[in-house]
């Protein structure tokens, strides 16, 4: 059975109001608000989704990232704009572990944006860590990371 592109269009719009339907019924149920504030947080249930979608935008971290970007002029001189659409941590393993920076097992610790760190910790490979911000972020998909050092210039 083949379907013509307003059918498809249709059936597109039907799903978005079907998601937003599912967002709406639980957004203001107690227990949901409850499990997302204490972190008991399933991204398969649209309501949390949306919960995190909006707290991640909203947070301290999307801001600090996009004034870091342009204090180490990455924006405009690499990039002429960003709009983070997924989060992405980045962790190193080291003995010694800040105080500010949140711990992880093992000596795995969550990196900030910006941050200068020690050779030592950049010998081991890292963990990456990639969150979308999504409808369908069940579906299995293929993401680039490109690192830069823009300290030096060619001449």
């Amino acid at each position: 059975m083949t379907v013509d592109g307003a059918s498809q269009e249709l059936i597109t719009q039907l799903e978005n109001a079907l998601y937003q339907q599912r967002v709406y019924r639980d957004i203001n149920d107690p227990e949901t608000r409850w499990r997302f504030k204490n972190g008991d947080i399933d991204l398969r249930n649209p309501t949390h989704q949306y919960l995190y979608r909006k707290h991640w935008t909203d947070s301290v971290y999307v801001g600090k990232i996009a004034q870091r970007l342009t204090t180490m002029r990455i924006i405009p001189d690499s990039l002429p704009n960003l709009t983070p659409r997924v989060e992405f941590r980045l962790r190193f393993q080291e003995r010694k572990i800040p105080s500010r920076v949140r711990p992880r097992e093992m000596g795995w610790r969550d990196t900030e944006a910006g941050e200068k760190l020690p050779v030592t910790s950049l010998m081991e490979a890292p963990r990456m860590e990639i969150i979308p911000h999504y409808r369908d972020w069940q579906v299995p998909r293929k993401y680039s990371v490109v690192m830069l050092d823009l300290g030096i210039l060619p001449k």
